[in-house]
């Protein structure tokens, strides 16, 4: 299996192919509604006409997944779980587990997060909504947070996924028992956030021993951390919310042990903004600066001049660029059947509480009140069973409010409505931003995308291709 990287103006790109590798051709230039208009036109004929066949099933073609994240190891993972079968769900799944061990600044089994899903067989998108919530009467900003990770995770692979759940936790368990060194990403959370870990704590001891945020590279092992995701991969999610876990993580956190037995994710439909036979999907939360506040945005800027969209955008958001904030992380995958998976992950502050369970490597989160620390989104075509862009837009923990929300619509408005590819979209503004972006064909109706990663973070893409039998 052969790995390449390039560069794509500055966006940063492995391609990970077992068969060839290779960039797709470009699809002509044209206005978003007559691409839009053909291809639906091309799409409908294939699907009614006698002896027409459905471009999206071709067979005897290399087809290809998409994975980008905010964290280079949960990349790598994810393009695992592909290569070896698995759907977008498993993939998603696998890689903020991953980054509980790997990006423990922003992700973390007591934290949780907001995925929107795309069936692409059921033509049917969803929003899985495990956020931390203040957690007790009484529990505000600043508070600690009810833990929805597991249970919200477990939602996304049952919804998206094929794999077994234990073939899921196993990479994330191996990678906190068997480090293979601190990524960037990690590095300079430790660098400008560290100091939120208390000085006597064991989580201080373990990231920063010397003081100083360890080089790039630097192997870190958490036990502790391996411990417990073994327990969760033998024994499942129940072991956290009324198994072996419950009773120490309740008590640590100080929340009550019957509401933490009690929770379960939100499962909903989306925000939907029609483009024609594609729709934009957001999530549908409460929480401010997202959901419906982000579909408000897109409406009042889609008919501005391209270069005012993400400035006015932002605007209206309330993104100014400065200011403590909530801290996020983002994955995206697009597997080789087009389903989608997005996801916007948090600890609700760099760190969390900074406050750690005993014994577990886990950290508390802090309560989310917000929408700020990101948002992620799909365009869809229900028409065909088809995800033709992915983004999660995230704040880093200091760009102040609504910049996550802010930096997808920065990427999504030019991708949806002028059809622009990854490495013809500038990334700018409060906030960073990965995604994959699509073009289809006129002439042929076949999907042609291009990932990338915000060159101010320390993410990461990947591109596995497989062959599609013939049936």
């Amino acid at each position: 299996m052969a790995t390449t990287e390039t560069s794509l103006l500055g966006l940063r790109t492995v391609t990970t192919s077992g068969f060839l590798e290779r960039t797709p051709a470009r699809s002509r230039r044209q206005s978003h509604h007559r691409i839009w208009r053909r291809w639906g036109a091309i799409a409908i004929a294939a699907a009614l006409l006698p002896g027409c066949v459905n471009s999206k099933f071709k067979t005897d073609a290399l087809v290809q997944s998409f994975i980008v994240a905010d964290e280079p190891r949960a990349v790598a993972i994810g393009r695992d779980v592909l290569a070896q079968g698995g759907k977008a769900g498993d993939a998603a799944a696998a890689m903020a587990l991953a980054m509980t061990a790997s990006l423990p600044s922003r992700v973390g089994l007591a934290g949780g997060g907001v995925c929107v899903l795309f069936d692409a067989g059921k033509k049917q998108a969803r929003t899985i909504d495990f956020l931390p919530r203040p957690a007790g009467v009484g529990a505000g900003a600043g508070g600690v947070g009810m833990p929805g990770m597991l249970r919200g995770l477990y939602a996304v692979q049952a919804t998206a996924g094929v794999q077994r759940w234990e073939q899921v936790v196993a990479p994330a368990e191996q990678l906190a028992q068997f480090s293979p060194g601190v990524s960037r990403a990690l590095t300079d959370d430790l660098t400008r956030f560290g100091n939120r870990l208390p000085a006597d704590s064991e989580m201080r001891r373990r990231f920063l021993p010397n003081g100083a945020a360890p080089a790039v590279g630097t192997p870190i092992s958490q036990p502790d951390l391996a411990g417990t995701l073994s327990v969760i991969r033998r024994n499942g999610v129940a072991a956290f919310y009324n198994g072996p876990l419950a009773a120490p993580v309740a008590q640590a956190l100080g929340i009550d042990p019957a509401a933490l037995r009690a929770y379960q994710p939100r499962v909903a439909g989306t925000r939907s903004v029609p483009l024609g036979i594609v729709s934009m999907q957001f999530a549908d939360t409460d929480m401010p600066e997202s959901g419906a506040a982000l579909v408000q945005a897109w409406n009042a800027v889609a008919e501005l001049p391209p270069a005012q969209r993400a400035s006015r955008a932002a605007a209206l958001l309330g993104a100014t660029g400065s200011g403590n904030g909530a801290g996020g992380a983002g994955l995206m995958v697009i597997d080789s059947d087009e389903n989608g998976v997005a996801c916007a992950l948090t600890q609700g502050a760099p760190f969390g509480t900074g406050r750690s369970v005993p014994g577990t490597g886990i950290l508390a989160a802090q309560a989310v009140e917000s929408g700020s620390f990101g948002a992620p989104a799909l365009l869809t075509n229900a028409i065909v069973g088809r995800t033709l862009f992915a983004g999660v837009g995230v704040a880093v923990g200091n760009d102040g409010p609504a910049a996550g929300p802010a930096a997808l619509l920065s990427v999504a408005l030019p991708a949806a409505l002028e059809s622009r590819t990854a490495e013809a979209i500038p990334v700018t503004g409060p906030g960073h931003v990965n995604f994959v972006a699509c073009q289809v064909s006129t002439d042929t109706g076949l999907r042609a995308c291009q990932p990338g990663a915000d060159p101010r973070g320390g993410g990461m893409t990947a591109v596995v291709e497989t062959v599609r039998l013939r049936e």
